[in-house]
């Protein structure tokens, strides 16, 4: 089972003017009791933030170093929050998880951006 804060490559297929494509990291984002039943439901949307590599910083960015299976320091792009379904996510392996402080401010900045 996919869990909140937990990064795995996602394919976004192809991209369309400003969107991201390509299959890349994402965060998991979604809250993990929605995960639990993804499985048994019809939809089965996950809602993640995708990463990049392109490290510009700024107010919607928070950036990972390389860890674990991440092999390049990336940014989570906050502005780029979108549900996609379930099997375009590829579950194995784990690229790395979020600790609770980067997950913290991921949250602020999420926040912050749909004015929550």
């Amino acid at each position: 089972m996919i869990r909140r804060g937990e990064v795995y490559l996602v394919n976004f297929g192809k991209q369309y003017n400003s969107e991201f494509g390509k299959v890349r990291p994402a965060l998991i984002i979604q809250n993990d009791l929605a995960n639990r039943v993804l499985e048994r439901v019809h939809f089965k949307g996950v809602t993640v933030i995708p990463l990049t590599t392109n490290l510009v910083g700024g107010d919607l960015r928070v950036k990972i170093d390389a860890r674990d299976n991440l092999k390049q320091t990336s940014e989570i792009c906050i502005n780029e929050l979108c549900t996609l379904d379930l099997l375009r996510i590829q579950p194995s392996p784990l690229l790395t998880k979020l600790n609770s402080d980067e997950l913290n401010e991921v949250a602020l900045k999420l926040r912050q951006h749909l004015s929550i």
